[in-house]
């Protein structure tokens, strides 16, 4: 073979060898030649599979690092395998965006999988299976896997009784950016009710959580010794309360109903 030819063969087919390794080098799960990041915080994760009706639910909270997550859940049911109160902590770890979370769960194994979207604040493809103990599946199901984002700003909304009464509310709340140590998310702020005699405005927020997409709290009068206790779930962007339930109790009360909130 003349020099020349050699030379073009050798200068083509490194050529060739480089872009190939460029082009391995620079792929990912997500195609474009980076990572997805976890956000971390309050998730939640769902199943509506039948197979999964003892174990339909899971909340709590994610921590540690985007790589490596460690999480406190529970369940949200006390018609679930185990109850509320029952910590379940896992860890995790994030690899070409394929995120994978493992614990103990009533004598099994509870497994957590899924694709990370390129937001970082929910599972593609997520499954989630528990083998062994008395919350064992027949096989993983299917399953919702979404991070919440926090219950900050002002709200704004009504709340109704099934009679027609309507309940005006502005409240300003503002959630932990930690949980406590069983995974749950607090909130504070306070309240008012415009032109309601029932409550001496401003009122303040106790007894509250947030778990996944659901929240409870209390608005409570100590002048007036008036309550509310209001729970329901809200959007994964936090700018919807929907108020599934409240119940006045005190001089004004009983009363019930349900009610809505929309951040300003």
């Amino acid at each position: 073979m003349p020099l020349h030819r050699r030379t073009c063969c050798i200068t083509l087919c490194t050529g060739f060898a480089l872009a190939a390794s460029a082009l391995l080098s620079g792929c990912s799960a997500n195609g474009n030649g980076t990572s997805n990041s976890l956000v971390l915080g309050n998730w939640q994760f769902s199943s509506t599979a039948s197979s999964a009706s003892r174990l339909p639910l899971l909340s709590g909270a994610l921590s540690g690092s985007s790589t490596a997550p460690t999480g406190i859940f529970h369940t949200d049911s006390y018609s679930a395998c185990i109850a509320p109160t029952t910590d379940i902590a896992l860890t995790g770890s994030v690899s070409n965006n394929v995120t994978t979370l493992t614990g103990d769960l009533a004598g099994g194994t509870l497994t957590i999988t899924g694709t990370l979207a390129s937001n970082g604040k929910s599972l593609t493809n997520a499954t989630y299976n528990v083998t062994g103990g008395t919350c064992a599946l027949s096989a993983a199901v299917p399953a919702t896997a979404q991070d919440y984002s926090s219950i900050t700003g002002n709200y704004t909304g009504t709340f109704s009784d099934p009679d027609g009464n309507v309940i005006t509310i502005a409240s300003t709340l503002t959630q932990t950016p930690a949980s406590d140590s069983n995974g749950n998310f607090q909130l504070s702020g306070s309240a008012t009710f415009p032109s309601n005699p029932c409550f001496n405005s401003p009122v303040t927020v106790s007894n509250t959580q947030v778990t996944g997409g659901s929240f409870t709290l209390t608005y409570a009068d100590p002048t007036t010794l008036n309550s509310v206790v209001a729970s329901g779930t809200f959007s994964t962007d936090g700018t919807t309360l929907t108020v599934t339930n409240w119940n006045l109790t005190g001089s004004c009360g009983p009363d019930s109903g349900t009610g809505l909130l929309t951040k300003q």
